[in-house]
């Protein structure tokens, strides 16, 4: 009797702690989730640029049309039940939405390019094009991890921006893909590939176009 309570004790303590676990994973993926992660990305960036009321402007724009356009897609699709979760699991539920983003991206880059917008706002929407373009192309095969894309671009900016005091941003992006994992929504080397990608295309767009 008093190995079957102690079994039963180290269950519970069992369930618990995976229980937490996994909330934790949850809130982290939450917060760590791609609009967010992109809207900090553009905000560091416009953060660096000197202030004014059109800066501010062209970032609406930017963010109306490459974050909010795109989520409200996603909301639309789940209303109707042609995706299960805002974030994507089934990885054949990702085709839409991300051709909903490439035209967005593109659509943003164009009025950012021929409306004079700051360079780096056009930078950072040619970034986004491509992006989008290599992951489509990539998910009709794969599933690559979008959340570790954009924590990964997001700390390459606030490494851009404030240097050496970007740690945080930095540490996000591991914090991140091990959320993911954790809810088994990725595979390591899905994150992996996707914090590379993310990363990566953000820092050879800016390089292309001569901010680095």
């Amino acid at each position: 009797m008093e190995q079957l309570s102690e079994n039963l004790l180290e269950n519970t303590a069992t369930i618990t702690a995976v229980a937490w676990d996994e909330r934790l994973a949850f809130w982290i993926s939450q917060i760590g989730s791609p609009p967010l992660t992109t809207t900090a990305c553009i905000a560091l960036g416009v953060l660096s640029l000197p202030a004014s009321r059109s800066t501010w402007y062209w970032m609406g724009i930017y963010l109306l049309l490459v974050v909010l356009m795109p989520l409200l897609y996603l909301v639309w699709l789940l209303k109707k039940g042609h995706i299960t979760d805002i974030h994507l699991k089934v990885r054949e539920q990702r085709t839409r939405p991300l051709l909903v983003t490439v035209a967005a991206a593109f659509l943003a880059w164009g009025i950012l390019h021929f409306g004079a917008a700051p360079r780096l706002l056009v930078a950072l929407a040619a970034a986004m094009c491509l992006q989008t373009v290599i992951f489509l192309a990539i998910t009709l095969r794969w599933k690559i991890s979008f959340h570790s894309a954009s924590a990964a671009g997001m700390a390459v900016m606030a490494w851009l921006v404030v240097g050496s005091l970007s740690i945080g941003f930095a540490l996000s992006v591991p914090v991140i893909a091990w959320a993911r994992v954790r809810l088994q929504r990725h595979t390591a080397s899905q994150t992996f590939a996707g914090a590379t990608l993310g990363g990566g295309i953000l820092l050879s767009v800016l390089y292309m176009y001569l901010l680095i």
